[in-house]
């Protein structure tokens, strides 16, 4: 299969961003996925991970950049991301962030976007504020009119459980756009705010 025509799945996406702090192995990178938080959001197994390896190392995203072995441990395969590895997954973040096709895309777009620039993610949330005004506007109008014709409460629950998670979701974004303006978020470890990253690996020969 060309690159061309491979998908990116979420998970491909995580791998290949995390390859951007360095090359590593596919072990390596479900612990910083646990350490981060992020392992959870994509419910990820082993095998699916070494998966997802093989066949970006078919298309070129990624190479092979060594071997490694602690002790009596397996032989460990380390990779590293190439140009078009990264171009493919900054691409997918960009058109994601904007138009997830799933929630979960979404989730994955929203953990990488630090790999655009502030100013580029700041104009994205704040159209996706917008449709979430124009959501909230059409949601109140169909519960009003549900309401109006005297509708048990009971029929109305996942629709007033939509309403607060789209109210949620405007007022957290909102504040992010608000924080991102004031030049409050810390955006990348060059910024001397900055802390010691959840990743101390030492440099592959």
């Amino acid at each position: 299969m060309t690159s061309a025509a491979f998908r990116l799945t979420p998970l491909a996406v995580t791998a290949l961003a995390l390859l951007e702090e360095g090359p590593m192995h596919p072990y390596e990178m479900l612990q910083l996925l646990n350490l981060r938080g992020k392992a959870a959001l994509l419910q990820i197994k082993p095998p699916s991970l070494y998966h997802s390896m093989n066949r970006l190392v078919e298309v070129g995203f990624v190479t092979v950049h060594g071997t490694e072995r602690e002790g009596n441990r397996p032989e460990r395969t380390v990779y590293a991301l190439t140009a078009a590895g990264r171009a493919a997954y900054i691409a997918w973040v960009r058109v994601r962030l904007d138009d997830p096709a799933s929630p979960q895309e979404f989730a994955v777009a929203l953990a990488e976007c630090h790999n655009l620039g502030p100013d580029e993610v700041a104009a994205v949330l704040g159209r996706r504020c917008d449709r979430i005004v124009a959501d909230l506007a059409e949601l109140d109008d169909q519960l009003a009119a549900a309401r109006a014709r005297a509708l048990p409460e009971a029929f109305l629950l996942e629709s007033d459980r939509r309403r607060a998670m789209l109210a949620a979701d405007l007022a957290w974004t909102s504040d992010l756009l608000r924080r991102l303006d004031a030049d409050e978020v810390v955006w990348s470890l060059d910024d001397p705010r900055a802390g010691a990253p959840l990743h101390a690996r030492k440099e592959h020969s």
